[in-house]
């Protein structure tokens, strides 16, 4: 079935902007809209309501909200498979982004968020407190992808072998940095190191919280950990490149 498109002034209008700006997007192959027989712009209707979604905010209410929030199919992945399938999709329409976007990062940007959406489902298997699985959801237009859990968070799951660790900047930092016994489900923090390497070695920056604790690693910069002024039940993340 033919998608419905829209033109320049409507997709103009759903995204927020002006008509002049999303022919500066298309100049620079940001979003790249078809063509009517008659060379008019066209755009699809469902991508623009797509990239209309406040991903940022739909991520952070998935991981701390009381109560689990409505969101789209296409952005929940419930098992493990469903995750794995939407992340090769990723890395496939990341190789495609139009003047080399990506950069050559797709290898990269596919292990990192593989490293984080496999935590969640490896250290939350038969202790989700309620809804089971994870937010996965990306803008590659913005460069920015987003995951998020509704586990016990870091913490907890790391005090099941290091009982003594005292709080949630406390039980990220070990998790980022030190190498915990492959045992699951005492392997949290081992992806992470990975994680964190590639990060800092790259054009990759990653914004990861969880409890009250926050995790900052700039695009080629080292990590910092911080409090925050609000908690999160689970772990939510944020990838930019």
């Amino acid at each position: 079935m033919e998608e419905m498109t829209i033109r320049v002034t409507e997709a103009a209008d759903i995204l927020g902007v002006t008509a002049q700006t999303l022919r500066n997007w298309e100049k620079s192959g940001r979003l790249v809209p078809q063509r009517s027989p008659g060379g008019q712009r066209r755009y699809v209707l469902s991508e623009m309501q797509r990239l209309a979604v406040d991903l940022p905010k739909l991520a952070w209410a998935w991981a701390s909200s009381a109560q689990p929030p409505e969101i789209p199919d296409e952005y929940y992945c419930q098992q493990p498979d469903r995750f794995s399938g939407r992340l090769t999709k990723m890395g496939t329409v990341l190789e495609a982004l139009p003047g080399g976007q990506a950069q050559g990062l797709a290898s990269l940007l596919t292990s990192v968020a593989g490293e984080i959406g496999d935590n969640s489902f490896a250290h939350n298997i038969g202790n989700w407190p309620d809804v089971p699985g994870i937010f996965f959801a990306y803008d590659l237009q913005k460069r920015r992808i987003f995951l998020a859990d509704r586990g016990q968070g870091i913490r907890a799951t790391l005090q099941r072998v290091r009982p003594n660790i005292v709080n949630d900047g406390e039980a990220i930092h070990i998790a980022f940095t030190e190498t915990i016994s492959g045992r699951s489900p005492e392997k949290r923090g081992n992806g992470l190191k990975l994680v964190k390497k590639i990060a800092e070695t790259n054009p990759i920056g990653l914004t990861l919280t969880s409890g009250i604790a926050q995790a900052t690693i700039p695009a080629h910069g080292h990590m910092r950990v911080r409090a925050i002024d609000r908690n999160v039940r689970g772990v939510v993340t944020e990838i930019t490149f």
